[in-house]
């Protein structure tokens, strides 16, 4: 192996966790202090995570409607300020729950040091998964980052979060829309980028539907990260309740899973450091 691909959330860290742990913590303190029910205050987050095409916007909470009837329509710094319970709560929960997987920030270290090339693939949009990776302390370790385009421009942007991206331009490749998982084609441009054959590559991810079976179209050696399927599904149940999937998404991922009861990954692995191992086998 000469370059490694690798997926972030639930590969990385546990995305499904942290995220729907943060966002119920936010969710409570907003239940109190709009004096609205849960039900309804998670519809109106699915409405602006439809508009953002993105359910990782915790600044929906300025446009929903349940919010505007609430305060009117002050100015953005006095909204915030009124807000900052719930928003406090988000970051808290965040910054208490994300957390490496065990081992991954070790083993990224040892590929750097082997002179492997490490690219991060993610269909998170830029502005957070480059915020995670900063926060965590491995951004030092990716050569580059392919993460997703925004469909739409943010009425609330966050300088903290865009600062990773305005300190090294040249690490975020963005990837349109169009071009989400599992696109073969765009792992045989990474590999075509960073110089390196297809069978010199390998891509390691937790979703079948997605990761595996697009790196086994694309000739790509496909690690399958199984333990990043294993979360407390109730919190995948609050996620879904907030998804901005349309019916269409929901189809497409139907599909994607059943073409993915058919794959079958080169590797499986328990922990990120077995990759090591297996690079010594190979």
């Amino acid at each position: 192996m000469r370059l490694l691909i690798t997926d972030l959330d639930n590969t990385l860290y546990d995305w499904v966790s942290f995220f729907a742990r943060a966002f119920e913590a936010m969710a409570a303190e907003l239940i109190t202090l709009l004096g609205t029910d849960k039900q309804t205050l998670f519809e109106e987050f699915k409405l602006v995570h439809r508009k953002y095409d993105n359910s990782e916007y915790p600044f929906a909470i300025f446009e929903l409607p349940s919010v505007r009837r609430r305060f009117g329509d002050l100015p953005a710094q006095e909204l915030k300020a009124k807000l900052d319970g719930p928003l406090h709560a988000f970051n808290s929960a965040r910054k208490r729950e994300m957390r490496l997987y065990e081992s991954v920030a070790a083993t990224l270290e040892e590929l750097k040091r082997q002179g492997i090339t490490i690219i991060g693939h993610t269909e998170a949009l830029a502005v957070n998964a480059s915020f995670r990776l900063h926060k965590l302390g491995i951004d030092q370790y990716f050569r580059r980052l392919y993460a997703l385009e925004a469909a739409v421009v943010p009425m609330h942007p966050d300088p903290d979060r865009a600062a990773p991206l305005l300190n090294r331009p040249d690490f975020i490749q963005l990837v349109p829309r169009n071009e989400r998982k599992p696109n073969p084609r765009l792992l045989s441009h990474i590999c075509a980028q960073e110089q390196v054959e297809i069978k010199d590559a390998w891509y390691v991810g937790d979703s079948l539907s997605r990761d595996i079976l697009m790196a086994q179209e694309a000739g790509v050696t496909s690690v399958w990260a199984e333990y990043g399927t294993r979360y407390d599904h109730n919190l995948w149940n609050t996620l879904v309740k907030i998804t901005h999937w349309t019916d269409e998404d929901v189809v497409r991922d139907a599909e994607l899973r059943r073409q993915a009861k058919s794959v079958q990954p080169n590797f499986t692995i328990q922990s990120f450091s077995e990759i090591l191992t297996l690079m010594n086998q190979k």
